[in-house]
């Protein structure tokens, strides 16, 4: 059976599984030759992303859609742009609103304003009434409504919807796509039945069984295909003993069918890529990011001044985690982008963290306030060109 499947596995296949892993939608008009690549494989796919990782491939004459669904979700895993948890109450009111509305008709930005102030969860606690006074809640239907277009749930017809932050009475023209009837992802029953998050994760209803379930197996894919890195403390026991025994299986296949290459560590798995040109675009380090280049540049300098454990883990305080990071910034500072040369000690150490707890390169126990440097974070390590050094490293006073 495996075999079988590999073989069919050839190139064209392999590549029509990344453009499903790299995209929200493939779209046949605007992306007609991916299309018709992925709907020529479209049976193989749909089976293997079942199988192994529990995801329906979504078939419709105008597009495809592979709902990638995480085994936990993350706070990272957020709308980028969204600043607020207004933001994703508006979205969702502004998808209720189009529930109503057929495909390919227009709407007003004032039309929507008045329908989401019914729609909207006054009555739930903690959340502020909604006001088209208030500046922050225009800025937040604009960030949702941005959101929408860029996704392709609605079309923006004339007008500028952002004019509607500066001016309550700025008006738009918008058209309700198709899309918008295949964003949401369906549940077996109402929302209304699901009780919390729990029962939301729950409602797959895979094989738990410890040893031979398939919830095993759709856990471990769905983190190392979702997730920088997969650690044992986060992971049931059962997960971890699937890796280890099956750790040269999955590694030639994910390999194979995915281009990416799987490490196993003792309290840690990750997938890593050997290559730049990678289909997926979310490979650390990002192109011209100048925080990478500082973890990176961190790395190094820890890996020199740090005595590690032999499971490449560490513990330290924030204090100690300040002063290892302008140490490092005094040696290597100077090739630092100007934003986090001249940054506050205090504000660098919080920032610089934050994105290595993102990464899973660390973590921070919130009761002990002790941070932990996990085996991601050891795996990398960042130097200048030796003719930089040469010119102008800094040197440690």
């Amino acid at each position: 059976m495996a075999e079988a499947q590999n073989a069919a596995f050839d190139e064209a296949a392999r590549e029509a599984l990344a453009l499903l892993l790299d995209n929200y939608w493939i779209f046949r008009e605007e992306q007609p030759e991916q299309y018709q690549l992925v709907r020529q494989y479209e049976t193989l796919l749909r089976n293997y992303f079942f199988e192994k990782c529990g995801w329906r491939l979504l078939q419709h004459p105008q597009f495809y859609k592979l709902e990638k669904i995480p085994a936990r979700p993350e706070s990272w895993m957020g709308i980028v742009d969204f600043q607020h948890p207004r933001d994703y109450a508006l979205l969702c009111t502004v998808m209720a609103f189009l529930e109503e509305k057929s495909v390919d008709e227009q709407f007003l930005l004032s039309e929507l304003c008045e329908s989401i102030l019914a729609l909207y969860p006054h009555e739930a606690e903690s959340v502020e009434n909604l006001n088209w006074e208030n500046y922050d809640h225009r800025r937040s239907l604009v960030r949702g409504l941005k959101y929408a277009v860029d996704t392709g749930l609605v079309r923006l017809v004339d007008g500028d919807g952002e004019q509607f932050a500066m001016r309550r009475d700025s008006e738009a023209l918008y058209e309700v796509t198709l899309m918008s009837r295949y964003f949401l992802r369906s549940y077996p029953k109402d929302l209304h039945q699901y009780s919390g998050m729990h029962d939301l994760q729950s409602s797959e209803h895979f094989d738990e069984e410890a040893l031979t379930g398939t919830g095993r197996r759709v856990r471990v894919y769905r983190h190392l295909l979702l997730t920088p890195s997969y650690n044992a403390a986060e992971a049931r026991a059962e997960d971890f003993l699937y890796l280890r025994t099956m750790n040269k299986r999955l590694a030639e296949e994910l390999e194979s069918h995915i281009g990416l290459q799987l490490e196993l560590y003792k309290d840690c798995a990750m997938l890593i890529s050997t290559e730049r040109n990678s289909w997926c675009k979310q490979i650390f380090p990002l192109p011209q990011n100048g925080l990478h280049a500082v973890m990176l540049h961190f790395a190094r300098f820890c890996r020199d001044e740090r005595c590690v454990s032999p499971d490449w883990q560490d513990i330290l305080t924030l204090f100690e985690l300040e002063k290892l990071v302008e140490r490092c910034r005094k040696l290597y500072g100077s090739g630092w982008t100007k934003e986090y040369r001249e940054m506050g000690p205090s504000k660098l150490v919080i920032t610089l963290l934050q994105e290595l707890i993102s990464w899973k390169m660390a973590d921070s126990d919130p009761e002990t306030k002790l941070i932990e440097l996990r085996p991601p974070f050891w795996r990398l390590i960042g130097r200048y060109p030796e003719n930089y050094q040469v010119q102008g490293l800094g040197k440690e006073s």
